[in-house]
């Protein structure tokens, strides 16, 4: 497991994150460090242990993706991938 991956699954316990939304976590942390000028990495970190609001924003981004009508695709495709 990588390092972001790891960083990715504190922060989403942290912040009490279902599955469905974490999902969308890679995605939603790798476009805002994208757009601030930051590796994902020092984004979820600041996230995580500095700002709680930008922690707080990348949950709310994250859950309307996952609530829209790709993400609830995404997950559909993703347990029935796990249930066989």
């Amino acid at each position: 497991m990588s390092v972001l991956v790891n960083e990715i699954e504190v922060f989403a316990t942290r912040f009490g994150v279902p599955p469905a939304v974490a999902m969308m976590l890679p995605a939603v942390i790798n476009q805002g460090a994208e757009e601030v000028g930051m590796t994902a990495a020092e984004l979820v970190k600041l996230a995580t242990y500095g700002e709680e609001e930008l922690g707080h924003y990348m949950v709310t981004i994250a859950e309307e993706a996952a609530n829209s009508d790709a993400g609830k695709e995404a997950w559909a495709e993703f347990e029935e991938k796990m249930n066989g």
